[in-house]
């Protein structure tokens, strides 16, 4: 699993490491490396007791993908044709025995 991870100098001597996702956990060090490590270690030390799970969530603006191509065929000039061409392929397939 990789993270996304924030390394800043602090002011005083030291450095923070926090990572932004999946939890705001923050470590402090005197030395980079220090700071990557201790927050690697929370880090661990939280998922050891749990798993981790890809989570979608459409947002009320997102859509069903696929609403933008309902009704582009209504009253079309060749939907008939091409509903008759579904219907006879159709047909062929189903009387064909030796077709999976």
């Amino acid at each position: 699993m990789e993270i996304t991870v924030l390394v800043e100098a602090l002011t005083a001597d030291g450095f923070r490491a926090t990572s932004l996702a999946p939890k705001g956990f923050v470590a402090e060090a005197l030395t980079r490396e220090a700071a990557l490590a201790q927050l690697g270690h929370l880090v661990r030390q939280q998922f050891a007791h749990g798993e981790v799970v890809h989570l979608h969530v459409p947002l009320p603006s997102e859509g069903h993908p696929w609403h933008s191509l309902a009704g582009t065929w209504k009253n079309h000039p060749d939907a008939a044709e091409f509903e008759q061409n579904l219907l006879e392929y159709r047909s062929q397939v189903d009387a064909d025995p030796d077709r999976p």
